[in-house]
């Protein structure tokens, strides 16, 4: 009840004078640790699926049809919304899904802002434990950089520090559909950095992987600075996070996403933080993955296949990984992902992976690389030792460490394919590196988006746009992303 009223109470000013007896005012529900705990659940749920077109998972799975390593599935194939991110022309009206995403993201942002402002008008002698005040607060902020960065990742230009285009940054409670100006990507990634620093300072100590903490804000905030651009600052925090040792990489790749049949899935060293699957949902995001939305394509098991030539040493982009959590979807075509339970698997448990440490091995790479424009001793060994980890060898041809004779632009590639290979079907970040090193470049030379998918030729559409029925609803305040007019 106190959850509902926090995420539904003054939806209209009208409506101010009017209070159902299932819910509380958001003003008043929260006055000590229990209900300051029961509304930060509230929080976290807000990650966990419901039912499809709720905004999850497809704000996970969208990025992949938008890469073209996950294939679109014969349940959609007549379905504008579903047609136009495969063919790279998102819909600007009538896209329930995208809508379901944004609204999604905010009402998270909503319920931290309630949270947040609720435990500042508190003191510490509310709660009987020493300093949980300050870590929820801090928990909070940090739920809410990870609404903004989600958003701002689909729906501004994350990767031009330079542009207009942010998003509407929410810092106080809306109870209400009053509307607000976007920011500039700057301020946006100002805010996100500001609850994230909030969230290193006075975040919890690691609780359980399905609750944030001050790493998983650190390995944040170092992926967010490499989105920005901020290269050396990424390369920094992503060191100190894989310093700090709280994390390790799981001995086995395939294995750490199993089992399905057990909560003991939960306990992976590598997860910073992930959200888990909701077995009531009917459809998990596993069945997404593999037939419902779509699967994963031959053209993504034919890009992890493909190897590099480094002074005649031939180079595997891939020892097996992929292969090792993809199973031959016969009923379906392509391929479908272990990594999740689907139509082919037994058991219940799954978890929605928001930031494991390999990807922070890699943003280490990619960072410590372009923050010098060349291959740094720091750069190649963070490469090689997640490469080692996942059972690559010393030397010879194959599934092999990159050598020191590796060229700059070589690298980058190589950072790039490791992630495809390691992070397929993980919060569509194979996505989003195609679109940030195409910009890295200068959209339309050198590397291009097109070069992996041909219908991706228009930059403008690599984002979404801002969903119609919000800047018709608050009054056009809000300015339309470029090309959706």
């Amino acid at each position: 009840m106190l959850l509902l009223g926090l995420a539904s109470c003054e939806l209209t000013p009208s409506l101010d004078d009017y209070e159902p007896l299932y819910s509380l005012p958001a003003e008043t529900a929260i006055t000590g640790e229990p209900t300051a705990e029961l509304a930060l659940t509230g929080i976290y749920s807000g990650f966990r699926q419901l039912s499809s077109g709720t905004g999850n998972p497809e704000i996970y799975i969208v990025p992949d049809l938008m890469s073209g390593y996950t294939q679109g599935s014969f349940y959609n194939s007549t379905n504008p919304e579903v047609i136009g991110w495969i063919n790279n022309d998102p819909l600007l009206v009538g896209a329930s899904n995208q809508t379901g995403i944004y609204t999604r993201m905010y009402d998270i942002v909503n319920r931290s802002n309630w949270l947040i402002a609720s435990l500042e008008k508190l003191s510490d002698n509310d709660f009987e434990t020493p300093g949980r005040r300050n870590e929820i607060i801090a928990e909070a902020k940090t739920l809410r950089a990870v609404g903004h960065f989600y958003l701002l990742r689909l729906f501004g230009q994350f990767y031009d520090a330079d542009s207009e285009y942010g998003i509407d940054i929410r810092l106080t409670p809306a109870g209400n559909a009053d509307a607000q100006p976007r920011k500039s990507v700057a301020d946006s990634y100002k805010a996100i950095f500001d609850d994230l620093d909030a969230g290193i300072a006075d975040g919890p100590e690691p609780r359980g992987t399905m609750y944030v903490n001050k790493y998983f804000a650190k390995g944040l905030k170092a992926k967010a600075l490499l989105y920005k651009g901020d290269y050396a600052a990424a390369a920094s925090l992503a060191n100190e996070l894989i310093s700090d040792g709280m994390f390790s990489l799981a001995p086995d790749y395939a294995e750490q996403f199993q089992p399905h049949t057990s909560t003991a899935l939960f306990d992976n060293p590598e997860i910073l933080f992930g959200s888990s699957g909701d077995s009531d949902a009917g459809l998990g995001i596993g069945n997404f993955y593999s037939g419902f939305f779509g699967a994963i394509s031959q053209n993504y098991i034919d890009a992890v296949s493909d190897s590099i030539s480094i002074d005649g040493q031939t180079i595997l982009f891939d020892g097996g990984r992929a292969t090792s959590v993809l199973n031959v979807n016969n009923s379906y075509g392509g391929y479908w992902t272990s990594k999740y339970t689907s139509y082919f698997s037994d058991g219940t448990y799954e978890m929605i992976y928001h930031l494991r440490l390999a990807e922070v091995y890699l943003i280490l790479a990619e960072a410590s690389a372009r923050a010098g424009s060349s291959v740094t001793t720091e750069a190649l060994n963070a490469l090689n030792d997640l490469r080692i980890a996942r059972g690559a060898t010393a030397g010879g041809d194959g599934y092999v460490t990159y050598p020191e004779s590796i060229g700059y632009e070589q690298f980058l590639t190589a950072v790039r394919m490791e992630k495809a290979a390691e992070l397929m079907a993980e919060t569509g970040e194979t996505w989003y590196d195609l679109v940030r090193y195409d910009y890295a470049d200068g959209f339309g030379t050198g590397f291009q988006v097109s070069d992996v998918k041909p219908s991706a030729t228009n930059p403008d559409k690599f984002i979404f746009p801002i969903p119609f029925e919000s800047l018709e609803a608050g009054g056009y305040v809000l300015e339309q992303n470029p090309s959706y007019e």
